[in-house]
């Protein structure tokens, strides 16, 4: 009896040149702790270096103004837009619809995207950000694996040096994913990005169609141009008789 192959039950991402798969193990315990030393570490130098921590970037974005009762008040106002443009997509059947109202969609989410950059964006440059992306980094140089189960970087320092940048940034996202509990694909299934494909799907179809019709036309006008061709042409031979009576007795007209 034949030995069944072994599922990879890895998740697995392609490379920057669409070639190459590569894949994500889950971190052991070690992996774990090699992180949250990192973590730990950068957290210290951040400090001394006189990096403010989450809580300290908050209160100076309060104290300017930059965030507030008014941040959070538009904020759920352009939640709640969205979210209503959402519920209005998923309850349209009319493609033509469908397609105005994912375009909505996605410029009600890139503006609650913009907005929510007021706070998110400096809170990138905090103790614990940078600290967050340093334990992510780590994971990232551990958890990459080939085909064969053998890590792409053998430590963090070659992770750090690698000259493949593309792929260092592609499987730094793709860990950062994984760990979220998200797929790889989770932009493509908003409400937004589905409504488009069925649109895209119904274009398609339709032009499909067009173009058969097309083609069936230039056949049957093709098969007509055929049929004139075959069809026997009328005779002449009588005409031609009584021109040349009508010729012979002019003839004789002018010789008298």
């Amino acid at each position: 009896m034949a030995e069944e192959k072994k599922v990879d039950e890895r998740r697995s991402f392609l490379g920057p040149d669409e070639v190459t798969l590569y894949y994500i193990a889950p971190p052991n315990a070690e992996d774990i702790r090699g992180a949250d030393w990192h973590y730990s570490k950068t957290y210290t130098n951040c400090l001394v270096e006189g990096i403010t921590t989450s809580a300290e970037m908050v209160d100076i974005l309060m104290r300017r103004g930059i965030i507030g009762p008014e941040f959070e008040k538009r904020a759920q106002e352009l939640t709640n837009i969205l979210r209503d443009k959402v519920v209005e997509l998923d309850e349209a059947e009319d493609l033509d619809k469908k397609r105005e109202l994912a375009i909505e969609v996605a410029n009600a989410r890139e503006e609650l995207f913009q907005w929510n950059q007021r706070l998110n964006g400096p809170m990138n440059n905090t103790c614990e950000q940078m600290s967050d992306d340093a334990r992510l980094e780590y994971l990232t140089s551990c958890m990459i694996q080939n085909e064969d189960g053998k890590r792409v970087w053998s430590s963090y320092d070659e992770y750090l040096k690698t000259k493949e940048q593309a792929l260092a940034i592609r499987s730094r996202f793709e860990v950062m994913l994984f760990l979220q509990g998200l797929e790889s694909d989770f932009l493509e299934q908003t409400p937004e990005a589905q409504a488009m494909r069925e649109v895209e799907s119904d274009l398609i179809k339709k032009a499909e169609e067009a173009v058969k019709a097309v083609k069936e036309l230039a056949k049957e006008e093709e098969e007509r141009e055929e049929a004139k061709e075959k069809k026997p042409k009328k005779k002449t031979t009588t005409s031609r008789k009584k021109t040349t009576r009508k010729t012979a007795s002019k003839t004789k007209t002018t010789k008298k």
